[in-house]
């Protein structure tokens, strides 16, 4: 049984940053060990993206113009699968959304960038390293997740918890 405080379980968040970034601010890479914890979710939530069954999640949701994600991706000429493995994740240690406790990750439907909310102020890991240690499973949903906002999903409606528990059900 998962550890993890339910606060955590509430973990994506859809930015406005509207293809401009806030003002000071700018691209930042992330650190080695994130870079690496990234790598091996991206990794694995890429596999599970390859079951059939999983990548139906791209038809279970629609952007706010009513077009499947998956007809989304198809712009793209990539797998969802090579697709994730694309996507840029970057330090979102500077948007006021990482400040939220229960924010991992965060994406603005439509951009194929995902910002890592780091797990504290002087921390060395992310929010999604630590939950990767407590459930490998939930980390690659939320991989996922992302990945949807990424294809032109919003949020509320559906609720993070839709989203994932979505993603969980299609990507077992």
């Amino acid at each position: 049984m998962s550890t993890l405080r339910p606060s955590l379980v509430v973990f994506a968040a859809v930015v406005s940053v509207c293809g401009r970034l806030e003002a000071g601010s700018e691209l930042r890479t992330l650190n080695a060990y994130d870079r690496r914890v990234v790598e091996r979710v991206r990794a694995r939530a890429a596999a599970r993206l390859e079951d059939p069954e999983c990548v139906k999640v791209l038809v279970d949701f629609r952007d706010r113009s009513g077009r499947t994600l998956e007809s989304n991706l198809q712009s793209f000429g990539l797998t969802a699968s090579r697709y994730l493995l694309e996507i840029a994740f970057l330090d979102g240690s500077w948007l006021p959304t990482c400040e939220a406790v229960s924010v991992a990750m965060a994406a603005t439907p439509g951009v194929p960038r995902v910002f890592v909310c780091p797990a504290g102020p002087g921390t060395l890991n992310s929010r999604l390293s630590r939950i990767d240690l407590e459930s490998r499973a939930l980390a690659e949903a939320m991989v996922i997740h992302e990945m949807l906002h990424t294809l032109g999903l919003g949020e509320n409606p559906p609720s993070t918890f839709e989203i994932t528990e979505r993603v969980r059900a299609r990507c077992r």
